[in-house]
């Protein structure tokens, strides 16, 4: 799936997460939700671009829990990021994975996971992402991985509350 306005959603995400977003936050998030919806339905599935708007969830996550945004988008995050938590299963390919590391760990890598996922960027590599996050093997898998994207919207959907 191609995502027109890729690069414009990952600046969003980056200002709400940074607290100076000049529009409407609550647009943004409609949107992410509208997206990830959008990618959770369409044959033949594409994980890379559900994880692009869940990682997208994720990374504005402490604005919703700020209050501030309208009481049922809160609802709709929180029950659509407890629903990606439940999809986790177990996970043999891997010793580790970034979420444990606890959520805001890498929330500063997440512009160049956010590019690097959607194969937008030319400015980074997987390996510059492991360096940033001490991913030591195989990041683009371990970031990629299904257990990964659970346990961020898990921990994300708790400090929600």
């Amino acid at each position: 799936m191609i995502i027109d306005n890729a690069a414009e959603l990952i600046g969003d995400w980056e200002s709400v997460y940074q607290g100076y977003f000049p529009g409407d936050p609550d647009e943004i998030l409609r949107d992410t939700l509208n997206g990830l919806a959008r990618a959770r339905s369409t044959q033949p599935y594409d994980p890379a671009t559900s994880a692009f708007y869940a990682f997208g969830l994720v990374w504005t996550h402490g604005y919703v829990a700020s209050g501030d945004p309208d009481p049922e988008l809160t609802r709709q995050v929180t029950t659509t990021l407890a629903a990606l938590a439940v999809t986790d299963s177990p996970c043999a390919a891997h010793e580790a994975h970034p979420c444990d590391d606890g959520l805001d760990t890498h929330l500063e890598a997440f512009e160049p996971l956010l590019t690097l996922l959607i194969d937008l960027s030319d400015d980074y590599t997987w390996d510059d992402l492991a360096e940033a996050t001490g991913t030591a093997t195989d990041p683009e898998s371990v970031w990629r991985c299904p257990h990964n994207v659970a346990g961020y919207a898990r921990a994300a959907s708790e400090a929600i509350g």
